[in-house]
């Protein structure tokens, strides 16, 4: 007899700044339904189509349910089934040889964290490859412009939580699209607008956030760094700069303005295309509210002068003195409002010595150039880098290599796994235990299984508890699941979200977040 539907909390595994909250329907031991909860305030209840479509992840014709060994030529797809005993003990064996022949840095791990949270991506995983020895993978495909950028300026001041937009009398949306990529920032954009707010979107694109602006400045790709200078230099030269403000907490001031005195509105509209007329707007708007808000997103990063476009943008807020009231200042990532230890959750304490650093957008290069040792094994997880890595021709090129060694830990058969010598089977988020931080709001969630792993997929701590204990590496207590957690985030915050699914962050330890006055630049003298 069937059994009734039982409705689970879980969490989405997405590449999305939101990290909703989710209602998981199970019935007779599958996954029939997946809703928005609202134990997250922030995502409060809906969600996005994408996710609800999870289930045909799970039961889908392409889901990988068994290790699996090649029995083909590489690249062929023909696999034959192997129990976990045998998956493991050659991929123990093949990865000891290497180390043995070549030394450990011959092996590299490839991963990445779009599906996984902290303690299936650079948890467990990485205190195998650092026990190991293994080269260093440095995760460069996104956000690494951007970062520096934020670092280089505020320190990794903890950013505007989207929840406080709705203070903001101004709001601007330089580089992101919310209404495909971060929905609930863009409910929170549409309440502020509602209560009066000017909202300015810059996009080169006519998206559906911007066609909700009050102005749209659509820059030439590449030119986003000659608009914000041009917005500064008009607040410079028009008197609307706080250079009060500039005085007391910033250095450099006159450098950036010499740098921007040279962007004439006429000047900026032939490189960019951008209107004076616009241009100006946008001053005048910026200038004139308080509190104003600036929401920097991924795309302009997406150049070769990606780092210095993000800055002269996240200047602006500084140009204008929008720091000191609630709503007002900036957002970009707000991963660092989680204070994560890092170092006590990797653990790269455990490297037997110093390794060697493989810039992952390079991939095809390692696999096919690095020598002193070459790659001899690749282990891929959490990733699909033939799908979405650079230099794809020389990344197959280089998994087509009889002597690589090939291990990819995958939910489904990917572009990627048929290259591989193994494939192993891996959970999905309903099927594991996860500690979720965010990129886009500030709350740390948990989540637990809802159903039994498809098949004999086995999540990543587990994967490389067992290899471990088979290599003779470290102990099972270093991948212990409460550990790793409270390692992470400390044992305080670890229990709480374990016990109740949610926790709020408060950084800096205030109710509120406002910028330069709870929170500040995480620099040596807090300019």
């Amino acid at each position: 007899m069937p059994s009734a539907p039982v409705v689970h909390d879980s969490v989405c595994p997405l590449d999305c700044p939101d990290t909703c909250s989710l209602a998981v329907t199970v019935a007779d031991g599958r996954v029939i339904a997946v809703d928005g909860s609202r134990r997250n305030p922030f995502t409060d209840g809906y969600i996005c189509a994408k996710v609800r479509r999870f289930p045909e992840r799970l039961y889908g014709p392409g889901r990988v349910l068994y290790p699996l060994r090649r029995a083909g030529a590489k690249g062929s797809g023909l696999f034959e089934r192997i129990s976990w005993d045998e998956a493991l003990d050659l991929v123990a064996e093949r990865l000891a040889a290497v180390a043995a022949r070549w030394g450990a840095e011959a092996i590299l791990p490839y991963h990445y964290g779009g599906s996984n949270g902290l303690l299936n991506e650079d948890g467990a995983d990485a205190r195998f490859f650092h026990l190991l020895g293994a080269s260093h993978l440095d995760k460069t495909i996104c956000a690494v412009p951007t970062g520096v950028a934020v670092r280089a300026l505020y320190g990794g001041m903890v950013g505007v939580p989207i929840e406080d937009y709705v203070h903001a009398r101004c709001i601007v949306l330089w580089g992101v699209n919310p209404a495909a990529t971060s929905i609930h920032t863009l409910q929170h954009v549409q309440a502020a607008r509602r209560a009066g707010a000017f909202v300015i979107v810059v996009d080169p694109r006519r998206t559906r956030t911007a066609r909700i602006a009050d102005l749209h400045l659509r820059p030439r790709p590449g030119t986003d760094a000659a608009v914000a200078l041009g917005v500064a230099r008009l607040l410079f030269e028009r008197g609307l700069a706080d250079t009060d403000f500039l005085a007391a907490h910033a250095t450099g001031v006159d450098e950036f303005r010499t740098a921007a005195a040279v962007w004439t509105p006429e000047r900026v509209a032939q490189v960019s295309g951008v209107a004076a007329a616009d241009l100006d707007a946008f001053a005048r708007a910026w200038a004139a509210a308080s509190p104003a808000v600036l929401r920097c997103g991924w795309g302009l990063e997406r150049n070769r002068n990606g780092v210095d476009s993000v800055r002269a943008v996240l200047a602006l807020p500084a140009v204008a003195g929008k720091f000191g009231v609630r709503g007002g200042g900036f957002t970009m990532s707000m991963s660092g409002a989680f204070g994560l230890d890092k170092a006590a959750l990797q653990r790269p304490d455990l490297r037997p010595r110093p390794v060697r650093s493989v810039n992952m957008t390079r991939l095809g290069r390692a696999l096919t150039e690095l020598d002193d040792p070459p790659v001899k094994a690749l282990f891929v997880y959490n990733a699909n880098p033939v799908a979405s890595t650079p230099d794809q021709n020389r990344i197959v090129a280089g998994l087509l290599r009889e002597d690589l060694f090939t291990v990819v830990h995958e939910q489904v058969m990917t572009d990627t796994a048929v290259y591989a010598d193994v494939v192993l089977p891996a959970t999905t988020v309903f099927e594991q235990e996860e500690l979720h931080k965010a990129y886009g709001q500030t709350w740390l969630q948990h989540s637990r299984p809802v159903v039994a792993p498809v098949g004999e997929a086995l999540d990543n701590v587990t994967l490389f508890r067992r290899l471990a204990a088979r290599m003779g590496l470290g102990s099972d207590e270093l991948f212990d699941e409460a550990a790793l957690a409270t390692a992470a985030v400390g044992a305080e915050a670890a229990a709480l979200v374990r016990r109740d699914g949610v926790l709020r962050i408060r950084p800096g330890g205030a109710d509120e977040v406002v910028q330069f006055g709870t929170v500040w630049p995480q620099t040596a003298d807090r300019r």
